[in-house]
């Protein structure tokens, strides 16, 4: 589950949050065979048994195919509705449930986390925001050598915060960035304080349902659902023992979905229908620090760039229970690009792939030719 912050560049820190721009309407889409060819070099350096991959161009899905096996032991292949433990991306998800109960009223920016989980360190200073742009200072978790973690089957959110409740806090509340899951365990919390429905539930009324993402949900009852099997090791893989309980990694690394339905989300996102223009402007955009910097880190999202395109993304990789994901959008091209992976070593492929995306969109580098071909 965490992220791995690349650096940010001025550009990406500047950029407005207008989601079209010249360079979207000139854009071309490029044949199947490029993205094929990108996929195909992605699987040749190995890391995962199978993944899907999507690009996701003006509202529409222009390439989705899955590569690889789902399932290594009965042979089954990955196709682009297989359905994937996505991570962190889980991030995305948990923010804009935040932002969406901020639009409806039910909550504001700057409560602090102590009207909805007073016993957590810090609670009275630590506000909403700061755990949504990780830096309130709540220590990071689940560490097996810190607490005895449950593991496996159901696991009830109070669990989580018993534990978290006993941690000490690794900073003063706003005074740094800091990566933290328990920030987003966290905001699950509010979630459903402030909406009155348990957090898996209001992701599927509030958010899945509504964008017709049918193949996606959280926690254990979606992990419980056909889905890939994990795998560890880079060449030779195994799946591993145990298979945590997606409960554990609740708000941070707990949905499952698929490419399609993430074609779903990131158009819903780029487009502006699921959250107001203020909650999506503070959804991508980070926060300035107490040194005078911004933050490398907006709410569930990477604000970045690549070859002078503004990105804004985020990767995940749930221990023992998913594979490596990563999802990439370009706001101002209209632009997405998803990989979703069964293998917990196949990082720094998507984000490759991503870039040969960007390349053929707007370098007019198209690869037509995939390792090994003559």
């Amino acid at each position: 589950m965490r992220v791995v912050i690349r650096a940010l560049s001025v550009l990406a820190l500047l950029a407005s949050a207008l989601p079209a721009s010249a360079l979207a309407a000139d854009a071309v889409d490029p044949p199947p065979a490029a993205f094929d060819a990108i996929a195909a070099r992605a699987l040749a350096k190995n890391g995962a048994p199978g993944f899907s991959f999507a690009v996701v161009h003006r509202g529409r899905t222009v390439y989705a195919r899955g590569f690889g096996l789902a399932d290594v032991s009965r042979n089954e292949p990955v196709t682009a509705g297989t359905r994937f433990v996505v991570g962190s991306i889980s991030k995305q998800f948990t923010a804009a449930a935040v932002l969406q109960l901020l639009d409806d009223g039910k909550l504001r920016l700057d409560d602090p986390l102590a009207r909805y989980l007073p016993t957590l360190p810090n609670a009275n200073a630590i506000t909403l925001r700061m755990l949504l742009n990780q830096t309130s200072g709540l220590h990071n978790y689940p560490l097996t050598t810190e607490h005895p973690w449950p593991l496996t089957g159901a696991i009830a959110p109070a669990r989580i915060f018993a534990f978290l409740a006993t941690d000490r806090p690794d900073f003063e509340p706003g005074a740094r960035f800091e990566y933290s899951n328990s920030n987003y365990a966290a905001l699950a919390g509010v979630v459903a304080r402030a909406s009155g429905m348990p957090y898996d539930a209001y992701l599927q009324r509030k958010i899945f349902a509504p964008l017709r993402m049918a193949s996606s949900g959280a926690g254990l009852a979606a992990q419980n659902l056909p889905h890939a099997t994990p795998y560890v090791g880079a060449t030779a893989f195994t799946v591993p023992t145990p298979i945590i309980s997606l409960d554990l990694f609740y708000g941070d690394g707990s949905v499952v979905s698929s490419v399609n339905d993430l074609a779903r989300w990131d158009t819903a996102l780029i487009h502006g229908t699921l959250l107001g223009p203020q909650a999506m402007h503070d959804l991508w955009t980070p926060p300035r620090l107490q040194d005078g910097h911004d933050g490398p880190y907006a709410m569930g999202f990477v604000p970045d760039t690549v070859a002078g395109h503004r990105e804004v993304w985020h990767n995940g990789l749930t221990p023992n229970a998913g594979g490596y994901c990563y999802n990439a959008l370009f706001p101002d091209d209209d632009l997405a690009v998803i990989v979703l992976s069964n293998g917990s070593d196949f990082s720094e492929r998507p984000e490759a792939m991503v870039r040969e995306v960007i390349d053929a969109y707007f370098l007019h580098r198209i690869p037509l030719t995939p390792p090994g071909a003559k």
